[in-house]
């Protein structure tokens, strides 16, 4: 076993970047903790990483800016008490943007810093919770400047050798984690799927039950390098007592991102 594990490692260039985004309530904290145990399980070493924690320049004085910013003008957001959100993302006005797009500048060169650390370049795989590709789509539109700044960004930022968008119905996802008005996360989704447009290699996996987007997953892994000497045999599947056999997967990638669901 030891013999094969090293033969393993010698084959899977470190570390493998696998990043999960999406909108809040999509799931994936769930599948981060199945496909960590499922690798963790087989013998590699696997480092997990928060964007907003362990990247994120300044969070915490980024966490109370939008509601500071109502001093400067009118803002859009149609949030109320009822809602504890953490970084207050769903405000937004010009000056917000402004302001967010040079922190992002300062998250990605700090994330360049973090990925060529000694104790992530000693893990096999790194998986992040939400990515680079998160900021943008907080900030994200149709505009020649948007889709300018983002591909700038897009292009000092390391890409990730697998990058999943995990879609949800907004309706599903803001009953699970109603952190932002439903409103905001309506319009997230949408700058979600759209992000194909500047990201084609983003993997998009539709709304489905919590094991078929499990195996999705799956599937999309077993094609890439770190399948190599058999370490995806078969799916990826839950440990212990929630352990299932989800039907066979068909690596459903949406053809048309900016379709409505």
């Amino acid at each position: 076993m030891t013999r094969h594990l090293a033969h393993l490692r010698s084959h899977v260039a470190r570390p493998f970047l696998i990043t999960f985004s999406g909108i809040d309530g999509a799931g994936k904290t769930t599948q981060i903790e199945y496909l960590a145990a499922y690798l963790q399980e087989r013998g590699l070493g696997v480092s997990r990483l928060t964007f907003w924690d362990d990247v994120a320049i300044w969070s915490r004085m980024r966490a109370g800016i939008g509601h500071r910013a109502l001093d400067f003008g009118r803002v859009d957001t149609t949030a109320d008490s009822s809602f504890s959100p953490k970084n207050n993302k769903h405000v937004r006005n010009r000056y917000l943007t402004a302001v967010r797009s040079g922190f992002y500048i300062l998250d990605v060169a700090r994330l360049r810093r973090l990925l060529a650390t000694p104790e992530i370049q000693n893990s096999d795989v790194v998986i992040f919770d939400r990515y680079i590709y998160d900021q943008i789509a907080n900030i994200y539109s149709q505009s020649f400047t948007a889709r300018i700044y983002s591909k700038i960004l897009l292009s000092q930022t390391p890409a990730p050798d697998v990058a999943f968008v995990l879609d949800a119905s907004p309706a599903a996802a803001f009953a699970r984690k109603p952190e932002y008005p439903l409103e905001f996360v309506l319009q997230n989704r949408q700058n979600f799927l759209r992000l194909r447009e500047l990201v084609p290699q983003l993997i998009i996996v539709p709304d489905a039950a919590a094991e078929d987007v499990r195996d999705e997953i799956s599937c999309h892994l077993r094609r890439s390098r770190l399948a190599e000497h058999a370490l995806f045999e078969g799916r990826i599947e839950a440990t212990g007592d929630n352990a299932v056999v989800p039907p066979q997967s068909s690596c459903r990638v949406r053809n048309h991102p900016t379709a409505s669901v």
